[in-house]
């Protein structure tokens, strides 16, 4: 890491990727991660994306009947200092702010975060930070709870990123991550694009366990209505060129329908692999 790195937690500053000088929480951020004014605020506030999702199926909404339950469930509410590494729209954002002494939410689109920071500027624990998620901007074992969903897959070095994650973690401090799961889209060319279909239990388990983490739980999750309700959507904006209509996005809420203990086998072509892994402690 570079040694004149900037980390403050307390006083909310930490040093941005690509940037020369710490950032301050309050009054230093770029012009470009600064809330806006005016029609552009409104437009970024936080209930105007909630009443969008109301009206229209997208990702965020396809992915809350069995996903983010589960993701909920394995963060927990004592959260301590978190990094929400891949950030993207901000998901839970709102929710990390309101369990954590410390949020960092970090991802290398500027434009995504600086909109999930306007949605959320007046939580005064949140600290945006535009990073690589191989390169943290943290110290060695500075924050308590990594959240790291749909990143891994978009990783050459997908150990590596692991590692860097095991770095920053606090002794004994929690993982929650998600991937992908076969079959799925590579798009190897795009340099943020999915660098692997995703990846199946057993290679997951294989991959934290050799960087150090042992793995608490593990779920599956977006099933064979969710897989539908994707495809639906897909087609729906190939050929309309608008947002979906969200009962498009309602099939999802069928996948709640099926047996149970059957979803957390496997069964039903699950989507998605929701884990939490804990730092091991060095032999």
């Amino acid at each position: 890491m570079n040694p004149e790195s900037c980390h403050d937690y307390e006083g909310k500053r930490v040093k941005m990727s690509g940037m020369t000088n710490c950032a301050s929480h309050e009054a230093d951020f770029p012009e470009s991660l600064k809330p806006t004014k005016g029609v552009s605020q409104f437009a970024n506030s936080y209930w105007i994306w909630r009443l969008y999702h109301a009206f229209f199926a997208d990702a965020v909404s396809l992915q809350r009947p069995t996903k983010d339950a589960y993701v909920y469930q394995f963060l927990g509410q004592d959260l301590g200092r978190v990094a929400d590494i891949g950030c993207g729209p901000g998901v839970f954002t709102r929710y990390l702010c309101r369990h954590a002494r410390n949020v960092y939410a970090g991802d290398i689109d500027q434009g995504a975060l600086s909109r999930t920071f306007a949605r959320h500027a007046k939580a005064g624990n949140l600290v945006p930070v535009v990073t690589l998620a191989n390169e943290l901007p943290f110290r060695d074992a500075s924050l308590d709870t990594v959240l790291y969903l749909e990143v891994l897959e978009h990783l050459r070095d997908d150990a590596g990123g692991l590692r860097e994650i095991y770095r920053v973690l606090a002794p004994s401090g929690k993982l929650v991550l998600s991937v992908p799961i076969p079959p799925g889209e590579v798009n190897e060319g795009e340099e943020w694009g999915h660098k692997r279909e995703g990846y199946t239990w057993e290679e997951m388990k294989v991959l934290l366990e050799g960087q150090g983490f042992s793995v608490v739980r593990h779920a599956y999750a977006l099933f064979k209505f969710s897989r539908l309700a994707v495809r639906l959507v897909n087609f729906w904006r190939s050929k309309v060129r608008v947002p979906a209509p969200i009962f498009l996005g309602w099939l999802s809420y069928l996948d709640l329908l099926l047996d149970p203990k059957r979803r957390q086998q496997g069964d039903y072509e699950p989507a998605n692999l929701v884990i939490l892994a804990a730092k091991m402690k060095p032999n």
